[in-house]
């Protein structure tokens, strides 16, 4: 680890491509979350079930599986500049489009709009993802990678406070939905022109060949699995990386109904969870920034990924009383609304602190030991790996919350990423064969 690696934040934020590059996923990740949080404030007040919020989620997570082996390969064979710039200039229509939606369809027409509009988002999110992760590198070097990614996971934190925190619920109960969603529509315009700054970077040529179209995408894309086959480290952050990715949508997918229906809030309070799980990332990812080379070292990613687990069971186990009365917790015991209230936040603050930690440790070690030529696509089969992880637990469990109750539901969902890390544990401790990467 070199002397540079432990200067915080200040070497990268010096340089003016990172920033631009930073400033662009401050302003579109903000905005995601915003509309990420009506979307499902919207479904949980039109229909009131899990298994609604999880279609809702299944609309934004479906596209990784089927664009981002073509997205791992454009990032690797097109300018990412200019990905970058299309893919949020397309977003700023489909934030516009949500205001045509609100102003002229209501009930299911409704209902199925938000799916395929949040389908159709998250399309291009499957292109901007691997163009941003595999640029990273390109304008900060080697030396600087772990202050970068942990500024980029903690900027991630920062926009989802910012989204689900403020924007989202802001246009909800200022702006109107309307208002808010012409908001957003100006973030993905300055996230657009701020990527537009970037130097055009020019993808080595490779050799061609006779193959074309999909043959070509899944032939590419599987040269990464053969790569990441043999690359030990590699798979144990790709296995962490999923499980957090998987226990993300799980959070999404039950907190607004863990607000309204378990607790007896309204729907909005699904902050309560969100908020201090972003509080946590923004401490957590601050930390690991400068002394993350000693998380490395310890192997903190297993640690990390168990407490995320209890963390996560935790909530569902302060709320097992809800089983019991089979109606809102606070609606029999008001008395009981500060402690709940406070144990659910500590709870997910230790979540989020967890989490952050694990995730840039692992996104760290698969951009570090992925070569230049293969990267994008590495970072496309790992986005890809999460989706398609992530969606049967999440349909699954998403009908049995609305069977069984959410807290239960959080209770198993906390005790299998305990046995993920310990899954991870074990791959790490079996015989290491394999090689050094190799740059082509």
């Amino acid at each position: 680890m070199t002397q540079s690696t432990d200067q915080g934040f200040k070497a990268v934020l010096s340089n003016r491509n990172f920033r631009a590059l930073w400033l662009a996923q401050l302003m579109a990740q903000t905005a995601q979350h915003a509309i990420h949080f009506i979307q499902l404030v919207l479904v949980e007040k039109l229909t009131g079930s899990a298994v609604q919020l999880g279609i809702t989620i299944l609309a934004f997570t479906v596209p990784g599986i089927l664009f981002s082996p073509i997205a791992g390969v454009m990032a690797d064979r097109l300018p990412r500049k200019w990905i970058l710039v299309g893919s949020n200039v397309v977003r700023v229509v489909f934030a516009l489009t949500y205001i045509v939606i609100l102003g002229q369809l209501d009930g299911a027409w409704r209902l199925i709009a938000i799916y395929v509009l949040t389908f159709l988002t998250a399309t291009l999110a499957q292109f901007f993802a691997p163009a941003e992760g595999a640029s990273i590198p390109m304008l900060v070097g080697e030396n600087h990678l772990l202050q970068a990614n942990s500024l980029f996971t903690l900027t991630m934190a920062a926009a989802q406070v910012l989204g689900l925190m403020v924007l989202g619920p802001l246009s909800i109960s200022l702006l109107r939905v309307e208002g808010g969603f012409a908001l957003l529509a100006g973030l993905y315009l300055v996230a657009a022109i701020s990527v537009s700054t970037l130097p055009t970077d020019r993808p080595a040529p490779r050799g061609g060949s006779a193959t074309s179209g999909w043959r070509r995408v899944w032939t590419e894309m599987a040269e990464s699995l053969l790569f990441v086959r043999g690359q030990r480290r590699i798979q144990i952050a790709i296995v962490q990386l999923v499980t957090i990715a998987t226990m993300i949508m799980l959070m999404a997918m039950l907190a607004p109904g863990y607000a309204a229906r378990v607790l007896g809030m309204s729907a909005e309070n699904a902050v309560i969870v969100f908020a201090p799980a972003g509080l946590g990332m923004l401490l957590a990812i601050g930390l690991t920034g400068r002394w993350g080379h000693l998380l490395r070292r310890y192997g903190f990613g297993y640690l990390g990924l168990i407490f995320s687990g209890l963390a996560f069971a935790g909530m569902g186990w302060i709320a097992l009383s809800y089983d019991r009365l089979m109606q809102p917790i606070l609606q029999f015991y008001p008395h009981a609304a500060f402690s709940l209230t406070t144990a659910t936040m500590t709870l997910g603050f230790i979540l989020g602190l967890c989490l952050a930690s694990v995730n840039i440790l692992g996104q760290t070690t698969v951009q570090r030991d992925s070569p230049a030529y293969i990267r994008g696509r590495v970072l496309a089969l790992q986005f890809m790996l999460s989706n398609l992880v992530g969606i049967p637990p999440m349909l699954a469990l998403g009908g049995l919350a609305d069977v069984i109750g959410i807290p239960r539901v959080m209770e198993v969902a906390g005790l299998a990423a305990i046995g993920m890390a310990l899954l991870s544990l074990l791959v790490g401790r079996m015989p290491d064969r394999s090689d050094k990467p190799t740059a082509q």
